[in-house]
């Protein structure tokens, strides 16, 4: 096996690719452009629709208003609450969204009051509708205020203080630091977004560069050169491989700018400082750089065992949402993997990712997880090689 071959065979590759208008526009223009578009314009639109349903006035029907004067007066008090008294006790307003929410009160309403027995008032609201969900929280808190209203008459009338009713007083305090808080956060997508971004990045090239070439008919004049199956197998894996990370870097620093934005989807985290150890980052690139490897190398069979770019396509879409499924996996909260499933591909690294990022550092998952992606991307090296060894492979209609 000679490293030149396989560095003429890596540069021509990359070379082919770079010189594509589409991998261009899948490497560069979407993590760095788009990305940050599509994500800050989400959480933009987000909050501009928060703010209206907060600024919105909320129509809320009464029904039995009659019977809790000082409690409607509250209501009406607020400035953002308009009610309506109404006899037709038809949800169908509620249904259609001309109304936000509809407070029921019983008859026995001022009875119980006077007599301090517990009443039950129905509050009926959409919690699939933003303003119907911003009523319930406003009818809810002015609800609240009156009853500690009640409560402190009560106390008044049996000459007891309000600290009667709170004999403990809980102080919490937060020990986590500002790291580990970052940590947490980037844990529950990071390892999800970095595993779809591998994938994303490696499918066209991997494609391209195998199926592709069988379509054009110049996979022939690598053939009939003295450079061998295993070192342009080899060439073409290590071209997909950097085209990968590559992709999967410009991908998470795109997204890095549209967080930093501050009107991205995911907003900000109040109290939390973005940082990353040096040792965590070396750790992060151990288990990265064997999946990349993974990822390519399978993605590379694949396309050499395909007749053409349609059917390699047909083939990778299924591993394709076998991965997206794996990595929805590790979001999971609460999810913990026992020792033998650190050997499944794809899954093992999504946990370590998570667990790093947490400031968690186990060398047995590490280890079980770098090994067993060596080994089977090894696997998917040795199949692809012996495909493109097949003539019969190669050049099949």
């Amino acid at each position: 096996m000679s490293w030149k071959n396989i560095k003429l065979i890596f540069i021509k590759e990359l070379v082919g690719t770079i010189r594509d208008k589409r991998t261009i526009i899948a490497m560069i223009i979407i993590p760095l452009i788009f990305y940050p578009l599509l994500f800050a314009g989400i959480g933009y639109f987000s909050k501009v629709g928060s703010m209206k349903s907060e600024e919105a006035s909320s129509k809320i029907i009464i029904h039995g208003a009659e019977f809790a004067p000082q409690l409607i007066k509250h209501l009406q008090d607020y400035e953002k609450i308009e009610i309506l008294i109404v006899e037709d006790d038809s949800p169908s307003k509620l249904q259609n969204g001309d109304v936000q929410a509809v407070l029921l009160i019983p008859q026995d309403f001022k009875y119980k009051i006077e007599w301090e027995e517990p009443i039950k008032l129905i509050l009926k609201y959409d919690t699939t509708e933003a303003k119907s969900r911003v009523a319930q929280k406003r009818v809810n808190q002015i609800i609240e205020e009156y009853k500690s209203e009640i409560i402190l008459q009560r106390l008044s009338r049996l000459d007891l203080k309000e600290e009667f009713l709170t004999p403990l007083i809980l102080q919490e305090e937060n020990i986590a630091t500002a790291e580990k808080m970052a940590g947490s956060f980037l844990a529950v997508l990071l390892p999800y977004l970095i595993i779809i971004l591998i994938f994303t990045g490696a499918m066209h090239t991997a494609i391209d560069i195998t199926a592709g070439e069988k379509e054009r008919g110049t996979i022939a004049t690598l053939l009939v050169s003295q450079i061998s199956r295993l070192e342009i197998v080899l060439g073409k894996c290590f071209a997909v491989m950097l085209i990968s990370f590559t992709s999967m870097v410009l991908g998470l620093i795109g997204l890095t700018l549209a967080f930093l934005s501050g009107a991205s989807i995911a907003g900000g985290v109040e109290g939390v400082q973005f940082g990353i150890s040096i040792n965590t980052v070396f750790l992060l690139f151990l288990v990265l750089f064997p999946l990349v490897g993974l990822a390519s190398a399978v993605l590379v069979m694949v396309g050499i065992f395909a007749r053409n770019i349609r059917e390699a396509s047909s083939y990778i879409t299924p591993i394709y949402m076998l991965t997206i499924f794996l990595g929805i996996i590790s979001i999971s909260q609460g999810m913990e993997l026992t020792s033998k499933m650190f050997l499944v591909p794809v899954l093992n690294s999504s946990f370590v990712f998570k667990e790093l990022l947490m400031g968690k550092i186990y060398w047995s998952h590490i280890i079980t997880t770098f090994s067993a992606n060596i080994i089977i991307a090894g696997i998917a090296l040795f199949g692809a090689t012996r495909l493109f060894s097949k003539e019969e492979v190669l050049f099949r209609s």
